[in-house]
């Protein structure tokens, strides 16, 4: 029997979750809610949902629905994981997880031991991606020192003035929130938690969002890895590590991000010294559908989020401390020292940058401000 799915949100990227959960035997999304009735309703028509829901809070009461996907502005996903974490009910939050430290502490407060509460990062999943960590971690990839990736697209050159992205908190990381914060995850997937971030804003177009971004990541694990995006020129998603086992590069074309078959348009090429390069054949995935399955796995009891409140949190920590080394012309940010001023205890610094490696191994007295 599937997993019952109730969609919190109808844009862009709830489309996206739709297509996958319809390629999915696991769940259904069975209901919906957005802002107004014509576009809640437009999207049930479209993605054949059998009703729609009037408010957030009825999707949260309601029997039939066992999980949420939360598909809303950045600015709501932290007041929606808590009623979902009250509510008793798994919930995949849109990426960030919060657009501050202070309220993403809370939700990892409130989440307790095996809550379901996940974040919506899903080029984790990516074949390259995948076989890259798997390679890192095995004698044959060595010890990683520098790693660095990209990923841009045109579309802020094309978002409309009343776009929501411009206006809710945090907007001010422009790219870096809405579209490199994926490559800042992947960069802590693969060489672990960060400790110390540099970083340079451009606003060329987008007035005070910045629509180019570098950001230099020094990693817990002694390793160093940088993450450029930008919002106006075209499609491109990469990344090259070097490790002492070799060079990987990883390519995606960016133009199959929602495709059931995107591993299919992508290229992994290792390079040896005195070997040459070789081109790496790995095994495809779904990523988009996968993800919902596992929500469904964990609405079951069966399985827990990969990318949990805690994972999200070290992505948005270094997004807030691009932020402070790009107002400060690329001074070095302390995450210990960010974290500590935004409240967070001492076993919850240990956890986001590298001490501990468990969410939640500490009680709530311990992990409190």
């Amino acid at each position: 029997m599937t997993v019952k799915l109730g969609l919190v949100g109808v844009g862009r990227w709830a489309h996206a979750h739709a297509q996958a959960a319809a390629r999915s035997s696991e769940v259904e999304i069975v209901t919906c809610f957005g802002r107004t009735r014509e576009r809640r309703a437009d999207f049930a028509r479209e993605f054949k949902l059998g009703r729609t829901s009037d408010s957030f809070e009825s999707i949260l009461a309601d029997d039939e629905v066992d999980a949420l996907i939360i598909a809303t502005p950045n600015d709501l996903h932290v007041e929606m994981g808590l009623a979902a974490v009250e509510a008793g009910k798994p919930a995949l939050l849109d990426k960030p997880v919060s657009v501050d430290i202070a309220s993403g502490l809370e939700l990892l407060r409130a989440a307790p031991t095996g809550a379901s509460i996940g974040v919506a990062h899903h080029p984790r999943r990516l074949a390259g991606q995948r076989w890259a960590k798997e390679w890192l971690q095995s004698e044959e990839g060595g010890t990683p020192r520098l790693v660095h990736a990209d990923f841009s697209n045109a579309r802020g050159a094309a978002m409309k003035p009343d776009a929501w992205h411009r206006s809710v908190s945090g907007s001010e990381a422009g790219v870096l929130i809405q579209v490199g914060l994926h490559q800042v995850d992947n960069m802590l997937d693969l060489l672990g938690p960060a400790v110390s971030v540099n970083a340079r804003f451009q606003h060329r177009t987008m007035g005070p969002m910045a629509d180019a971004a570098i950001t230099v990541i020094e990693h817990a694990s002694g390793a160093m890895s940088t993450v450029t995006s930008s919002w106006t020129t075209p499609s491109l998603y990469r990344f090259e590590i070097q490790a002492t086992g070799g060079n990987l590069r990883y390519q995606l074309d960016h133009r199959w991000w929602t495709s059931p078959d995107i591993d299919e348009h992508s290229e992994l090429m290792l390079t040896r010294d005195h070997e040459g390069t070789i081109s790496i054949s790995t095994e495809w995935g779904d990523p988009l559908m996968e993800q919902l399955d596992e929500l469904g796995h964990a609405a079951r009891g069966t399985g827990t989020m990969q990318v949990d409140v805690a994972a999200g949190l070290r992505a948005m920590l270094v997004v807030r401390a691009a932020v402070q080394s790009a107002e400060k012309r690329g001074a070095a940010i302390d995450l210990s020292d960010l974290l500590r001023t935004s409240g967070a205890s001492d076993s919850e610094i240990d956890l986001l940058t590298g001490t501990s490696s468990v969410v939640h191994t500490a009680t709530h007295e311990e992990m409190g401000p």
